[in-house]
């Protein structure tokens, strides 16, 4: 039980540095302290190349030292009393670097308070000029950062009586500042957002809100990525480029695992490039036909009349036929009505003429291209039918469901007015009488 007591009490001084003076330690025949001195000035040429103490321990060469209670104690007052010196030695620092910090963000709070207020009574900063723009981008991460100067700065006194600390806490402040410094670049970034977007909504440019809406994304990307790789090469010593260069046969087994999403992305770039739509657009693609919401770098997703949203990979978009019909602005109308077979040709020349007069410039003036084109199609299997074609002015779900009723009940109210008969599915059925096939009264 001892000697478990014992391992425990030097595991605890090798974990907390603790390595007795010389003759603090005293084993038979010689001190810890003479050995140490002995093998420092063996291992002195080749200083550099010798492993630590700890690691000679860990590997076996060297055995645990002993220590005993009374030294433990020792140790620990001794430990306890360097550091009551040194608090009273920086107790005046630590008061100012206290103080200091507790004003620096209670001053950054009331201020970023303050501009929190002006902001609210601007309404929306982000829609107003651009002086706006960017107080609105900058307030909060300049004053995050001189709230961190300003506690690094009371801090310092106190970490250069703390040489080990002071180099990982300046490590911890410019990580801290570079980190800030990305946030206002990404705030920056949703600035040039807005500002590309106020300008897409304008006419005869080759910008869309498609456009704008990937910029943003690449910028926040590579902003992050650049950042990231500024902390680890240039703060904490990492070299990212064998990190990288290690990492080139893991990125091709993920390449070729991922290769679907390659496949989405490069269908990402060429729809930017072909741009056959743009965001809000009514599209029909693969059957499906809808206002385009929104387009990822790996898919794309479409709102359709009864509110469903399809998402559908980039890759097959750019390898689909798409119809913009947005970009037309007219939406074809296709539909066919039946007459009886009672109805004469008078009767159908005058449906073809009552349904002119209610489709021919309906909604506006046709274009020549785009006039309603109305003829006598097929005797059908139950009913004569005429085929109506036109184009509904608008890109309108809303509006073309409004529409169509319209025509609708106006071809039905006239077609009734004009005792016009439409025909319905129905099957006649003919019996043939043949007298022969009756018995003879003999056989009755």
């Amino acid at each position: 039980m001892k000697r478990c007591w014992m391992l425990i009490v030097c595991g605890a001084l090798l974990w907390g540095g603790f390595v007795p003076e010389t003759a603090a330690l005293e084993v038979p025949g010689e001190t810890i302290g003479e050995k140490s001195a002995e093998t420092e000035k063996k291992a002195e040429p080749e200083k550099e190349e010798q492993p630590s103490e700890i690691d000679r321990i860990l590997s076996g060469e060297e055995a645990i030292p002993l220590v005993s209670s009374e030294e433990l104690e020792d140790h620990l007052n001794r430990q306890v009393n360097e550091f009551l010196e040194w608090f009273n030695r920086e107790r005046h620092a630590l008061l100012v670097f206290l103080l200091g910090s507790i004003g620096s963000l209670a001053v950054g709070g009331a201020v970023g308070y303050g501009f929190k207020k002006l902001f609210e009574k601007k309404a929306d900063p982000k829609t107003n000029s651009l002086r706006w723009q960017l107080a609105w981008a900058l307030t909060q991460p300049l004053l995050l950062m001189m709230v961190l100067i300003s506690v690094f700065g009371f801090m310092l006194p106190v970490l250069q009586s703390l040489p080990t600390l002071y180099v990982w806490d300046a490590r911890l402040f410019f990580t801290c500042a570079t980190a800030i410094a990305a946030w206002a670049g990404l705030r920056l970034i949703e600035v040039l957002s807005v500002r590309m977007c106020a300008y897409a909504k304008r006419q005869n440019n080759n910008l869309d809100a498609l456009m704008v809406d990937i910029t943003r994304k690449v910028l926040k990307i590579s902003l992050v990525t650049l950042t990231v790789m500024f902390i680890g090469q240039s703060i904490f010593n990492l070299n990212i480029t064998t990190l990288l260069a290690g990492a080139g046969v893991v990125g091709l087994a993920i390449a070729f695992a991922s290769r679907e999403t390659l496949s989405n992305f490069f269908g990402t770039l060429v729809i930017i490039m072909d741009r056959p739509f743009r965001c809000g657009d009514r599209i029909q693609t693969d059957g499906i036909d809808g206002l385009v919401e929104s387009v990822g770098m790996r898919s794309t997703r479409i709102l359709t009349d009864d509110e469903s949203v399809y998402t559908i990979p980039n890759s097959k978009i750019a390898e689909s036929n798409i119809e913009n019909i947005s970009r037309r602005g007219l939406i074809r109308f296709a539909f066919t009505l039946g007459l009886v077979y009672d109805t004469s040709d008078e009767n159908m020349a005058k449906a073809m003429k009552i349904l002119h007069g209610i489709v021919d410039n309906f909604k506006g003036q046709d274009l020549p291209a785009y006039t309603p084109r109305i003829f006598f199609d097929t005797f059908g299997a139950s009913a004569m039918n005429i085929r109506v074609i036109m184009w509904l002015k608008t890109a309108s779900f809303e509006t073309e469901e409004a529409w169509r009723t319209e025509i609708n009940l106006a071809i039905l109210k006239q077609f009734n007015e004009a005792g016009l008969s439409m025909a319905y599915n129905t099957v006649t059925n003919y019996v043939k009488f043949d007298p022969a096939a009756l018995p003879s009264p003999a056989a009755r």
